[in-house]
């Protein structure tokens, strides 16, 4: 703050541009890539480096994840009737993958992996 000549107190905001956090970031990215039908896309959880002891894993002992985040869903498949078929999964969900099958994207420098609601394996509770 500061005083002008007639003595009132002035505050100047500045306008930084605040920082984006992660479900702002999260939600840009489904606005940029809509799934069709029923395809999810989903961002793969990195696997802990560290165990409950503190101790370093060198990334050569790192278990293969196929947990996931899901990020953005389409509406679902359609049945032999037109009938819309919703996923079983929602956005926020923490899911298990398969070990194949699912596209990479790469989108903002951070790796994306699409694949079809039924290829899902499961959702944690």
């Amino acid at each position: 703050s500061t005083r002008s000549a007639s003595g009132i107190n002035l505050r100047f905001h500045s306008h930084k541009k605040k920082k984006e956090t992660r479900s702002e970031k999260m939600s840009g990215i489904a606005r940029r890539l809509i799934p069709l039908a029923d395809r999810v896309l989903v961002k793969k959880v990195l696997p802990q480096t560290k165990t409950a002891g503190g101790i370093l894993l060198p990334e050569s002992n790192l278990p293969k994840m196929n947990e996931a985040e899901v990020i953005a869903c389409g509406p679902g498949a359609k049945d032999s009737e037109g009938k819309l078929i919703p996923l079983e999964v929602a956005v926020g969900d923490k899911v298990l993958l398969p070990d194949y099958g699912a596209t990479m994207i790469k989108l903002d420098d951070d790796e994306y992996h699409l694949l079809r609601g039924s290829d899902i394996l499961g959702k944690f509770a």
